[in-house]
């Protein structure tokens, strides 16, 4: 599921065996190092989306793009195939050495950010959206199964913490440095072959960006390959003869799809978050990408830090007083509260503003994004755990298209009002995140039957 984002067949719950407990042991420094290499992947791909944020608006006045183009690129060629990319690299995953997968996924996006910089209109664009999204939807499902493999159960909630708080500053990191990177290219220019001076700086940009991704796939291919232990190559042996792909999904898809609708009305919203309000931000006040990323990347860095205390504590009270059904409350008071913060976009007077804006609208989102790897891992077993992850994820895909479309077409729509674009992001914002939370807090009790459902021994 989106920020953003996200299960086993009801195996009898009343008469299945006991799951094996995992073997105490400790993770080593290979699988701390592939814990890092994963992190550089992961920033790598954070920038190379950003760089499509920060260098929108240059984009747009070389090419004449008109906002619901821009949407089209973000959420048709971006997310869409990203998201449909997502299951059958999830497949792979599941079926191949995990390292070769994430290899070619990060050399595809590479390729595609490189192609980027060649387009001379709308089209190629579109085409090159599409090759950074199908790239990048290996991170998710290909992360989220080899940490399992790398780390024992006793070690998992932590290398899960800090993953998850890592790629996020990580992201605000790669917002910082796209900025500077722009910047360092443009005066740069005089110092590359004369037939490239006179290219614009968004396409030497993508060019070079395109270049890093070569030793980033050296490093996913040093990670050393995952083994099992006895006790979990026995679970997914025990798990593999019980249990098919279809018949998990035929025993929750009820419950998952609430889930995924819950969120997915809140993504509608919550594109604005990443996508759009940068550009409200270099429209309004004219800001450069160098301002741009340093502004989000502060506002990242400061809406992680403290959306993680809060989430780790909301998540504390709230196990003491729901139980199992702790993720999903604090999921559903982050999208209400993102919800309602938005409102503070149609009142902001500089770039500074719109930054404190984002950073107080990531503190709830983070708040709930902290917990849902745990959630991601622990409901779906472990020869389908990457497949589950692609299910969700494509199971997402209407709404994640729909979001930045829909607040292209609504800006379009009011471009001679003033301050159009804000008001499109507000009225996304506010109706998807309060309606996703709502679904949410309905979908508690069946949340809670599932996770009984799939470890009935918990």
């Amino acid at each position: 599921m989106v920020a953003v984002i996200p299960p086993a067949a009801a195996i009898a719950a009343e008469t299945a065996t006991p799951v094996p407990v995992e073997e105490k042991t400790k993770a080593g420094l290979a699988a701390w190092y592939a814990l890092g290499v994963l992190l550089v992947a992961t920033v790598l791909g954070s920038i190379d989306s950003m760089l499509v944020t920060l260098l929108t608006e240059p984009m747009r006045h070389t090419l004449s793009l008109s906002d619901t183009q821009i949407g089209m690129l973000k959420g048709g060629g971006l997310v869409l195939f990203t998201g449909l990319a997502t299951l059958p690299l999830g497949w792979l995953g599941d079926r191949f050495d995990r390292r070769f997968v994430l290899a070619g996924c990060v050399l595809v996006w590479s390729a595609a950010t490189g192609l980027r910089g060649t387009a001379m209109d709308y089209g190629m664009l579109f085409v090159a959206s599409i090759g950074l999204g199908v790239g990048e939807a290996g991170l998710g499902p290909i992360t989220n199964s080899l940490i399992p493999d790398l780390f024992p159960r006793a070690q998992r909630v932590l290398a899960n913490a800090i993953f998850a708080i890592s790629s996020i500053f990580g992201g605000a990191l790669g917002a910082i440095l796209g900025g500077s990177i722009v910047a360092g290219i443009e005066k740069s220019r005089h110092l590359l072959p004369v037939a490239m001076q006179g290219l614009e700086t968004w396409r030497l940009t993508f060019f070079a960006m395109s270049v890093v991704g070569l030793p980033v796939i050296l490093l996913v291919l040093t990670i050393r390959g995952t083994r099992r232990t006895p006790a979990a190559r026995k679970v997914q042996v025990d798990a593999a003869e019980g249990i098919s792909f279809g018949d998990y999904l035929r025993n929750h898809w009820a419950t998952l799809a609430r889930l995924v609708a819950g969120s997915g009305l809140a993504a509608v919203g919550l594109s604005s978050v990443g996508s759009w309000m940068p550009i409200v931000a270099a429209r309004q006040f004219g800001l450069q990408p160098q301002q741009l990323g340093q502004g989000i990347g502060i506002a990242a860095m400061a809406g992680t830090l403290i959306g993680g205390v809060i989430g780790v504590t909301a998540m504390r009270i709230a196990r003491k007083r729901v139980g199992a059904a702790a993720p999903v409350r604090v999921l559903t008071l982050g999208y209400g509260s993102a919800g309602l913060i938005s409102v503070g976009l149609l009142f902001v007077r500089s770039g500074t503003d719109v930054f404190v804006l984002l950073a107080l609208l990531l503190i709830p989102l983070i708040a709930g994004a902290v917990v849902l790897p745990n959630v991601l891992q622990e409901v779906a077993p472990p020869h389908l755990r990457a497949r589950v992850i692609g299910a969700l994820s494509m199971g997402g895909l209407p709404f994640a298209v729909l979001g930045p479309l829909a607040i292209g077409v609504i800006s379009d729509a009011v471009k001679s009002v003033p301050n159009g674009l804000a008001i499109a992001i507000v009225a996304a914002t506010m109706t998807g995140c309060l309606a996703g939370a709502a679904l949410l807090r309905a979908t508690e009790p069946a949340f809670v039957r599932l996770l009984k459902a799939v470890n009935p021994s918990s």
